[in-house]
Order: structure tokens, then C-alpha cells, then sequence
């Protein structure tokens, strides 16, 4: 039932960002943890380092289940967090700034998504 409420929530937070391909995220430090974002999903979470030049991240296939959250963290301040919803393995993600990623943080888990 909780994974059933999560992809709910989540699926209503992707249509409420429809229009933008992501929403911005207060820049609290604990957001660049995935403790955080394991706590907001309930799913596993996975953080992982960009390379200097980097502006885009592509989502490998999920090792286990259906990839809930995709957090891109380029920048500082208010808009330094872009969050999206239910992203798809293989699409190429960049920042709303167009700037360098220092970090992605991608959560997936077995989600029941409503039909």
C-alpha cells in the first residue's frame, strides 16, 4: 500500500512539473544525501559523482524495479536541485541552468504504478 501511495504522490508531483522537465529543490545540505531522498521515497537511493563538463546524466537500466526520483544537483542557491519524477533509463538529463553536474542521485524501487 505505501509503494502504491508513493507512486501516487509521485505521479501527481510529475503532473503538477508537467511543462518543465524539472522543479526545483530548496538547497538544505541533508538533499545531497540519500538518506534524505530514502526517507521521502522509501525506495533505494543511489548517489553518484559527475566529472567536471558534465551536463547531462543518462539513467543506466534499473537494477531492480522501476526508477522513482532523479535528483540533479548543478550550482548553488535556491535552484541548484532539479527533481524529477518517475525518470526513464536511456534519456539523457541535464539541468534546467544548463550547468555542470556535480552529482545525481537516483532512487528506484518496486512501485505499483496505477493504470
Amino acid at each position: 500500500m505505501k509503494k502504491t501511495l508513493t507512486a501516487l504522490a509521485l505521479a501527481a508531483f510529475a503532473v503538477l512539473a508537467a511543462g518543465a522537465p524539472a522543479v526545483a529543490a530548496p538547497t538544505d545540505p541533508i538533499l545531497n544525501h540519500t538518506s534524505y531522498w530514502e526517507a521521502y521515497t522509501g525506495d533505494t537511493c543511489v548517489k553518484v559523482e559527475i566529472a567536471d563538463g558534465i551536463t547531462t546524466y543518462t539513467l543506466p537500466a534499473s537494477p531492480s524495479g522501476t526508477y522513482t526520483l532523479l535528483v540533479l544537483k548543478a550550482g548553488s542557491g535556491s535552484a541548484a536541485n532539479d527533481v524529477i519524477a518517475m525518470p526513464t533509463a536511456g534519456v539523457p538529463y541535464g539541468h534546467a541552468t544548463g550547468k555542470d553536474l556535480s552529482h545525481v542521485i537516483y532512487c528506484y524501487g518496486d512501485v505499483e504504478v496505477p493504470t
